[in-house]
């Protein structure tokens, strides 16, 4: 029997390989929301008075955080955001496990129906352009909901669930695409695009998906057992296994890189002039050309769809 590395009495049930630790149940808990607390207060990502608005999915990350959050900082004002995408098979799934999070927490839960609310869902973009890129369709949507329901119920935080295998992920897509104002994008605080927007936090950055996965189970948090049909052939997750074998027997290497490329950002903030933007026509929202890509998206679909 292995003994826990942390309470000396204990059975570990965790392993934390880059911190050569074993971990009971209890402990492991524990190391989980000092982790986050310390990554929060590592960047700064939380100040007095902010109003959190946690994006939560239904899946294991988000889920994590939102409880984890609320155990590191239980004076904190913290709102839950799920969006239904209107995923045939999916969406209703993933909504009925936030609303059971969110009672647990005793949370403020605030559901957007995109069907309900502009009458489209991420499902009939199979009917566009975007039928191959589902996932990047999907994303620019949540993106800018997410930003309007933070500022319709008056946060100006909004934490998402990134975590550390997304974040590598992330880091050489972007790399191979010679997206350097992306790479730029991908800082543990990004601040707001306009005045009156919320800034946004990643506070999982240094959280591997393991331990999101492990923190779930040990928490007994309802989470999403259904995978989303459209993630399938998605060339994110294919980057994402390349690398969880190449580090797989480098436990720390991951976080070596992570540091790395943290302490690159200032550099290429210096040296990639920073994209200017406009209000968007239609909604306000921040845009290129004065049509964000939000609007420009559903444009596209109800011209298809008529």
């Amino acid at each position: 029997m292995v003994i826990c590395s942390r309470c000396k009495s204990n059975e570990a049930v965790a392993r934390i390989p880059y911190a050569k630790m074993n971990l009971c149940m209890e402990c492991f808990k524990k190391f989980y929301v000092n982790k986050l607390k310390k990554t929060i207060e590592e960047y700064h990502m939380i100040r007095s008075g902010d109003i959190v608005a946690v994006a939560v999915s239904g899946g294991k990350d988000s889920a994590a955080l939102l409880h984890a959050l609320r155990n590191a900082y239980p004076k904190l004002e913290v709102k839950a955001i799920h969006i239904n995408l209107g995923i045939e098979g999916y969406s209703n799934h993933c909504q009925e496990k936030v609303e059971e999070l969110a009672k647990q927490l005793d949370v403020e839960l605030h559901i957007i129906d995109i069907k309900r609310k502009i009458g489209i869902s991420i499902d009939d973009f199979k009917k566009t352009k975007f039928k191959g890129k589902m996932c990047s369709v999907c994303g620019t949507m949540k993106r800018h909901i997410i930003d309007e329901a933070a500022m319709n119920i008056g946060a100006n935080t909004i934490a998402t669930g990134h975590n550390m295998d997304d974040y590598m992920t992330f880091i050489v897509k972007n790399f191979m695409g010679r997206q350097w104002n992306q790479l730029v994008k991908l800082k543990p605080v990004v601040p707001p695009i306009m005045i009156g927007m919320p800034k946004k936090i990643r506070p999982l950055i240094k959280f591997p998906a393991e331990e999101n996965m492990l923190y779930c189970y040990y928490t007994k948090i309802p989470v999403n057992e259904v995978e989303c049909p459209h993630s399938k052939g998605a060339k994110t997750l294919e980057t994402m296994k390349i690398l969880n074998e190449l580090f797989k027997d480098k436990p720390n290497m991951k976080y070596q890189v992570l540091g790395s490329f943290l302490n690159l950002i200032p550099l290429l903030e210096n040296a990639i002039k920073e994209e200017s933007v406009i209000p968007c026509r239609k909604c306000g929202f921040p845009s290129k050309d004065g049509l964000c890509a939000y609007c420009k998206r559903i444009e596209l679909l109800k011209s298809v769809l008529k």
